[in-house]
C-alpha cells in the first residue's frame, strides 16, 4: 500500500475515533454529570499507555506510573466527585462511566493515529477530521433540526466550540502529538482539569472546595515528578 493511501486510512481512522469520542463523552455528560464523566475519562493517560506499548511497541514507563494514578486521585478531587457522592449525586452513572471510559479509549486511538501522519500539516489534519466529522453527524442533525433553539448566545458558544475548542485546540495538540511520545502525551493530558478549574474560578467566580484545591496541588506535583523522572530515566 502506498504511502498516500496508508495516510489516507489512518487519517479515517482517527477522524472515526475522535468522532465517535465527542459522541460517547457528550452523553456520558447528561447521564452521570460532569465530575464523574471527567474522572473516568482521564484513564485515557493509562489506555494511551497500553496502546502505544502493545500497537507501536513502546516501552511501558511502569516506574513513573504511580505519578499517573497520583494524578488521576487529583482530578477527582478537583472535578467535585467527592462533594457529589456526599450528597448522592453520584448513583445510577454506571452508564455514564462506560460511555466515559469508551471515549477515553477512542481518544487514545485518534492520538496514536495522529502520530502516524507525520507528512501532513496538523491543520490540515483538523481541517480534514472536522469536515469528516460533519458530514458523519450531518443526517442526525438534520433529523433533530426541528427540536433546536437558537438565539445569539447559542450561536456565540457555537462558534468559540468550533474556532478555539476545536479548530485551534486541535491543531496546537496535533502539532504537540506529532513531536512527543506517547509517555509525554499521557503525563501532560492531566493538565486539562487543571486549566478547567482556573477558567472556573478566573471566568465565572466560582468558588472551589478546599478538596479542589488539594486536587489541583496533586495533579501539579505529580506532573512536576512525572517528568523529573522522565528526564532522569
Amino acid at each position: 500500500m502506498s504511502g498516500t493511501w496508508r495516510e489516507a486510512l489512518w487519517l479515517l481512522l482517527g477522524a472515526a475515533a475522535l468522532i465517535a469520542n465527542w459522541l460517547c463523552l457528550f452523553r456520558a455528560y447528561a447521564y452521570s454529570g460532569i465530575a464523574i464523566a471527567s474522572v473516568v475519562y482521564h484513564v485515557q493517560p493509562f489506555v494511551l499507555l497500553l496502546l502505544a506499548a502493545v500497537l507501536q511497541g513502546a516501552p511501558l514507563p511502569l516506574a513513573r506510573l504511580p505519578w499517573l494514578v497520583l494524578a488521576l486521585v487529583g482530578v477527582g478531587l478537583s472535578s467535585g466527585l467527592l462533594e457529589q457522592a456526599a450528597t448522592g449525586a453520584a448513583q445510577g452513572a454506571l452508564q455514564g462511566m462506560v460511555l466515559a471510559l469508551l471515549a477515553a479509549s477512542l481518544y487514545a486511538v485518534a492520538t496514536l493515529t495522529t502520530q502516524q501522519l507525520s507528512r501532513i500539516a496538523p491543520a490540515q489534519i483538523a481541517m480534514l477530521q472536522m469536515l469528516a466529522g460533519a458530514l458523519a453527524l450531518l443526517p442526525g442533525v438534520w433529523v433533530l433540526r426541528g427540536q433546536a433553539v437558537f438565539c445569539p448566545q447559542a450561536w456565540g458558544a457555537v462558534a468559540v466550540l468550533g474556532l478555539v475548542h476545536t479548530a485551534w485546540m486541535y491543531t496546537l495538540m496535533y502539532t504537540a502529538f506529532q513531536r512527543l511520545p506517547a509517555q509525554a502525551i499521557a503525563g501532560l493530558s492531566f493538565i486539562f482539569p487543571v486549566v478547567a478549574l482556573l477558567v472556573d474560578v478566573l471566568w465565572f467566580g466560582a468558588r472551589p472546595q478546599l478538596s479542589q484545591w488539594l486536587g489541583m496541588a496533586l495533579i501539579l506535583g505529580a506532573l512536576w515528578a512525572y517528568r523529573r523522572s522522565a528526564r532522569s530515566a
